[in-house]
């Protein structure tokens, strides 16, 4: 009975320890899956989180946008993210030959005025482009210009009231054509220029633009006056004159009769005072005579 009692201790004994053996095992590699799950996260999950807050480790705050960090753009010649340079370079690579007429007088009348246009379109357009300024065609100017979707056209020359002012941008449709249309009016006599330039744009997400190509093209304008303008401004000046002169011996006049004012008024303080001795002498009673006693 003793022996079977310590067969039976010592099974009971072994059965515990494989079964605490076991247990250990299992913890461990529970354990050690939960590493490895925990090495992983970082190296995806965590990096994903951060950078979908664009925060790193280091609390630097990088580019959260598609394209990443900001690289440079040979396509506008600056730093862009990557996805901003994609667009631009295929924009770039789209844009077309094409040309812009424009029609400016050789002389104007002073304080006259005149609507100028300006089309732009493909080149292989070209009767279309020279149709929409007019039909004299040897007053136009042809001026060679690639042709986008954004473009701006700008009119400026200081001798000449320009409206509308500054820079004038359009969206350009498919066909790549477009009208641009200005009133100047002639402000200073002589000599003046007008400048005409047109650009092809790239448009930023917040709706600024930057330029690919620029192209611009002076013109000579002669402002003339009449004749008669000239006599009436002849007129005008000498009114002028007379008006500033007037306004002198106007001055001077006043100043005179100030002057003689002020002589006069002397001149009576000094008869006064010569007067006032030989008053008080007349108005003496007369003694009697001492011969007389």
């Amino acid at each position: 009975m003793r022996s079977h009692a310590l067969l039976a201790a010592l099974i009971l004994l072994l059965s515990s320890c494989n079964a605490e053996r076991a247990e250990t095992q299992n913890t461990s590699a529970g354990d050690y899956a939960d590493v490895l799950a925990n090495a992983d996260a970082p190296a995806n999950g965590g990096d994903a989180n951060m950078a979908a807050s664009g925060t790193e480790s280091n609390g630097t705050v990088e580019n959260a946008s598609a394209g990443g960090d900001a690289i440079y753009c040979e396509a506008v010649d600056r730093d862009t993210s990557a996805s901003e340079c994609q667009r631009f370079t295929r924009e770039r690579a789209n844009l077309q030959a094409g040309l812009g007429v424009f029609e400016a007088p050789k002389e104007m009348m002073l304080g006259e005025s005149r609507d100028l246009i300006l089309s732009v379109g493909k080149k292989a357009n070209v009767e279309e482009v020279h149709a929409t300024v007019g039909q004299d065609r040897a007053k136009h100017v042809e001026i060679t210009t690639q042709v986008g979707h954004y473009m701006t056209a700008t009119l400026a020359g200081g001798g000449f009231d320009i409206t509308p002012s500054g820079p004038q941008p359009k969206t350009l449709a498919a066909d790549r054509s477009e009208v641009w249309q200005w009133r100047i009016k002639a402000k200073e006599e002589g000599p003046q220029k007008l400048m005409l330039t047109i650009s092809v744009d790239a448009e930023e997400a917040d709706g600024s633009r930057s330029r690919y190509d620029l192209e611009s093209k002076t013109f000579d304008i002669a402002v003339n006056v009449t004749d008669s303008e000239r006599r009436a401004r002849r007129a005008q000046n000498i009114k002028k004159d007379m008006d500033s002169g007037t306004a002198v011996l106007g001055g001077l006049e006043k100043l005179l009769i100030a002057l003689a004012a002020v002589v006069v008024a002397l001149g009576g303080v000094w008869i006064a005072i010569r007067t006032f001795g030989k008053k008080k002498d007349a108005e003496k009673p007369k003694g009697d005579d001492p011969k007389k006693g």
